[in-house]
């Protein structure tokens, strides 16, 4: 008899017909055979559904209809995926563009079947079309309240761990169904956000709750980096901006984000100054825009930074604040 599927991937495609061969193919190829895989369409214009349906029909197929973005593709992709498979265990939150390593589950599902407090996890991510360079190790909220990727573009030497970590990338992320039922929210990701920063603001959350957020070593990831979002000039820049505030104001204590503030706007002119010398200024614009409408839409958010405020009260404003020197 077969074997219930303690793991489930969960994939939003968006116009990504030229990833997703690829993309499945390293789940089919994982050594760890005890998973199903989702795909949530977010109205491919493209041949993403066709290939699906004529090439990977073990693939779990929903299709949205629209773009409903990354946070709320992915929440019709977890709910999906558990009502039909009510005894997972973990969920894999996997970009089109990323690639896995044939090891990459069955070394974190060996690492996390004793860790009764995880919540995400992640491996090495590397750099897709250079393996020599890092991708991202974790990720952060930085002192200067910027949701920070870190390891990126650094050259890649080996590593040591496993370690925790403030949080993890969702490009290729595997999450805890426990973590998922103890979180005070109906959904995963807050949709609100649409898209850009919803992994730092997860993580965020597991953190301030007390949960555990692991980098562990020993496999890898690999990622293109923004294949859907990169082909709108602009976008990923105006989305940060404007999802940042909101991400700050629900995960951190308010007495640290007035500390920050002073660092918030340093950090903000010297981007400025950045995009300028390097003759990229037309993405200023971009990034004032994210902040005034970022602002704009904080009353959105009310309910969650309320929901959160029990949490933010009672985490360790010490150690919070040394944890977002680096991440780990």
């Amino acid at each position: 008899m077969k074997k219930d599927p303690k793991v489930a991937f969960i994939l939003v495609c968006w116009n990504n017909e030229e990833l997703l061969a690829e993309c499945l193919n390293s789940i089919a190829q994982q050594d760890y055979q005890e998973h199903v895989t989702i795909v949530v369409d977010n109205g491919s214009k493209d041949g993403s559904v066709k290939l699906l349906q004529t090439k990977y029909p073990w693939v779990e197929l929903h299709e949205a209809k629209r773009n409903l973005g990354f946070a709320k593709g992915n929440n019709r992709g977890i709910s999906a995926i558990r009502e039909k498979y009510p005894g997972l265990d973990y969920l894999v939150f996997l970009n089109t563009d990323a690639r896995l390593s044939k090891s990459w589950l069955s070394v974190l599902i060996k690492f996390v079947s004793d860790k009764t407090k995880a919540a995400i996890l992640q491996s090495t991510m590397l750099d897709y079309y250079d393996n020599r360079i890092i991708d991202s190790t974790h990720i952060y909220i930085s002192q200067n309240g910027a949701g920070t990727q870190a390891g990126w573009g650094k050259p890649y030497r080996g590593e040591t761990g496993p370690r925790k970590v403030f949080g993890v990338n969702a490009a290729a992320a595997m999450i805890t169904c426990s973590f998922i039922d103890a979180q005070p929210f109906k959904t995963v990701f807050d949709e609100t956000l649409f898209m850009y920063l919803e992994d730092i603001d997860l993580s965020a959350r597991a953190t301030i709750m007390g949960w555990d957020n692991y980098h562990v070593p020993g496999t890898a990831a690999y990622h293109m980096g923004s294949a859907s979002s990169g082909k709108q000039p602009g976008y990923s820049f105006y989305m940060t901006y404007r999802n940042n505030i909101a991400v700050l104001m629900k995960n951190i204590p308010i007495s640290m984000l007035i500390k920050m503030i002073p660092s918030i706007i340093l950090s903000d002119y010297h981007t400025i100054r950045h995009l300028r010398t390097t003759n990229r200024g037309t993405l200023i614009k971009h990034l004032i825009k994210g902040r005034v409408v970022g602002v704009l839409r904080l009353p959105l958010f009310i309910p969650t930074i309320m929901k959160m405020s029990v949490y933010r009260k009672n985490v360790c404003k010490e150690a919070l604040w040394e944890l977002m020197k680096t991440g780990d």
